[in-house]
Order: C-alpha cells, then sequence, then structure tokens
C-alpha cells in the first residue's frame, strides 16, 4: 500500500545559520494500492500548512485532494476531495494560491473524459 508522507521542518522560526529541525510526520492513505502525491504546500497566518494534491480512490481514478494540517502536531483540521464528474477520469492540480479575501484558490483541470 502507497501512502502520502508529510514531514514537516521548522523552517519558519530558526535563525538563518540554524540547521532544519524534524517537528512531525503526517501519513495519508486515500486507500487501495494507489499513490497519493503532494504537489503543493501553502501556510496560513497561524502557520498551519495546506497541502494539495491527487489522491487515487478506490474506483482508479485520482481526485484533487486538499487538506489543512495543524502547525504544532500535524493533525488534519479539515480535508477537501474533488472528484471528477463522471466517476472514471482523473482531476489533477495545477495551483494554490490565496485571494485577497484569505480564502484559498484551487486550480486543475480534468485529465480525459469518460464516454458516458
Amino acid at each position: 500500500m502507497r501512502r502520502l508522507i508529510i514531514i514537516c521542518l521548522a523552517l519558519f522560526a530558526l535563525p538563518a545559520q540554524a540547521d532544519p529541525a524534524h517537528q512531525w510526520t503526517a501519513t495519508y492513505d486515500g486507500g487501495g494500492n494507489y499513490t497519493d502525491n503532494a504537489a503543493f504546500a501553502l501556510s496560513d497566518a497561524a502557520g498551519d500548512l495546506i497541502i494539495g494534491g491527487a489522491s487515487y480512490d478506490r474506483e482508479s481514478a485520482s481526485d484533487i485532494l486538499v487538506r489543512k494540517l495543524e502547525r504544532g502536531d500535524g493533525h488534519e483540521i479539515w480535508s477537501r476531495r474533488y472528484e471528477a464528474w463522471d466517476g472514471s477520469s482523473d482531476m489533477a492540480i495545477t495551483g494554490m494560491a490565496w485571494d485577497g479575501s484569505g480564502d484559498i484558490l484551487v486550480a486543475g483541470h480534468v485529465c480525459g473524459c469518460g464516454s458516458g
């Protein structure tokens, strides 16, 4: 079984000459024997981590997955999965950014469309 492993290094509060220190590791398994991939990472004003990428579901199609992890210990605060409308096409994330109101913008596309 393949899992996405997120390792957080404390880069935000270190002096320039200090080496990064391991803070925590979070593991995510979307199910089945499929790969989950992180592609983008943002942090919010509190220092929590927002990860965006692809997660393969049990139907052999990839979905866009966005998760927010707590800064201190990496536990999940929330998670959103975005599936293709036909259930068999792959979704791919192509970007994430903050907008002027503090909301997260997620961009992506459908990779191949089912015939149905």
